[in-house]
């Protein structure tokens, strides 16, 4: 244990204000540590003790509990090198060899906020098969790997299902003759995703995770998410997602996302009472995700940071009244997306590759498009905007994320909006103190729910 003139608070903590426990007749404060991403119950009294550096006077289980979440850390640790470092290590630890592969750039959709520019154009056979062969060359030389993951993007990849039929056996392959596992996701529209596709998807093409979009209740969803045609898409996908939650057979992880601006937030809700009036609770998990910059100026109609970090919260608390379980409370982010992953690229339909999902076929980035890292064809090369060395941005100080106390669990979140100047920090940066109340609440209804029963079979 550590001498208590040797600690000091961690930079990296987030307390609310006292709390009256009703059931203990006290005050209490509810603490996050982001470095760990635990959330601790202290009695008001002894966080006092903790704010005024009095470790000494705190009783010893709580001090040794307050450094095991590292809440209170080494006085001498310099504490953005730990975060940093400790990213830096799962970085390099990663066992999953991570690929993102868009087989058409085509879509039925025209969603009025999507920066992209559809095509006919379907990733060729030629450009396949140097898929397959970068992959497992790669895949070769990694030591420690454990999983071949690749994720399904588009345009909408189920227009371009005969690439992903030709190309999962040959991944799969390539994972059985190294002796890992083989897994996929998909990012779906979910308007082609029918009965018989969803029973192939799950099962020969090892789909095990599928993300789709619904844009709040079915007039606001239809009014920015219809076909290019303008047809409606809300009933079916609607009716799509229910198939899927029920199949015998389920995805490890459905995900139903909503992107909101001002046009649609009054729909959330709504949105959500119908997915539970569907009764997918403990089937789907949702979230609500701001509608941001994609080459455009698609983010002018969005909330103010402010303004959705608040409407979140009422989501989450009808989320939560309905059955559902909301994520309220973040996760440790040590590696922040796929920019930073050495061996991770993004494949489009054109043989282009990309370390991040959002800039390809986005016209206003320029021929070529300036995010490129090389095609499969030419070969790896150097970007004219480098997204790698973000973490390096954070250590030098470039970044807010530098001092923000909410880096551990975010990672400093989107490196390609930092370089275009929209800042892209995580909702939480500005609730944390609601979902740790909210999450506090929950808690103790859940717990509340538990004894009831105990309490009535006792008597």
């Amino acid at each position: 244990m550590e001498s208590s003139l040797d600690l000091k608070l961690s930079r990296y903590h987030v307390v609310t204000p006292p709390v009256l426990d009703q059931a203990a007749k006290r005050h209490v404060r509810l603490v996050f540590a982001t470095r760990t991403a635990t959330a601790r119950v202290i009695d008001a009294a002894s966080w006092a003790d903790v704010e005024a550096g009095r470790f000494e006077a705190l009783p010893g289980a709580i001090r040794d509990d307050l450094v095991a979440d590292e809440l209170l850390v080494p006085a001498a640790e310099q504490e953005l090198d730990t975060v940093l470092s400790r990213n830096a290590a799962a970085i390099g630890a990663d066992d999953t060899h991570y690929i993102v592969i868009q087989p058409t750039a085509m879509c039925q959709l025209g969603c009025d906020y999507c920066g992209q520019s559809h095509t006919s154009r379907q990733l060729s056979e030629a450009d396949q098969d140097r898929l397959v062969e970068r992959v497992a060359t790669e895949v070769a030389q990694r030591k420690g790997l454990r999983t071949l993951f690749v994720s399904w993007f588009g345009g909408e990849p189920l227009l371009g299902l005969t690439v992903m039929r030709r190309l999962t056996p040959r991944f799969q392959a390539i994972a059985a003759a190294h002796g890992l596992h083989y897994e996929a996701k998909m990012i779906s529209n979910g308007l082609a995703l029918g009965p018989a596709l969803a029973a192939e998807l799950l099962g020969e093409l090892a789909v095990r995770q599928i993300e789709i979009t619904l844009d709040g209740d079915s007039a606001h969803h239809d009014a920015r998410r219809g076909k290019k045609s303008g047809a409606p898409t809300f009933a079916r996908i609607v009716e799509n997602i229910v198939h899927l939650a029920n199949r015998p057979e389920t995805p490890k992880k459905i995900s139903v996302r909503c992107n909101v601006d001002r046009r649609n937030a009054g729909s959330v809700s709504e949105l959500i009472r119908l997915l539970a009036a569907k009764g997918l609770q403990g089937k789907i998990e949702f979230y609500a995700a701001s509608v941001y910059s994609w080459g455009n100026d698609a983010h002018l109609r969005s909330l103010t940071a402010e303004e959705f970090a608040a409407a979140e919260i009422g989501w989450f608390v009808e989320q939560s009244t309905l059955g559902f379980r909301p994520a309220v409370l973040p996760t440790r982010k040590p590696v922040v997306c796929m920019a930073v992953m050495p061996e991770s690229r993004l494949f489009d339909a054109y043989g282009n590759m990309f370390t991040c999902t959002e800039v390809s076929y986005v016209a206003d980035y320029g021929v070529p498009n300036r995010y490129s890292v090389g095609t499969l064809a030419g070969g790896d090369d150097a970007p004219a905007v480098d997204l790698a060395d973000f973490n390096s941005r954070i250590a030098a100080g470039t970044l807010p994320c530098t001092s923000c106390r909410m880096l551990p669990v975010c990672g400093g979140s989107c490196p390609k909006k930092w370089l275009e100047a929209h800042e892209p920090c995580p909702s939480a940066k500005r609730n944390i103190e609601q979902r740790l109340l909210l999450g506090y609440a929950l808690a103790r209804r859940e717990q509340e729910a538990i004894q009831e029963p105990a309490a009535a079979q006792a008597a």
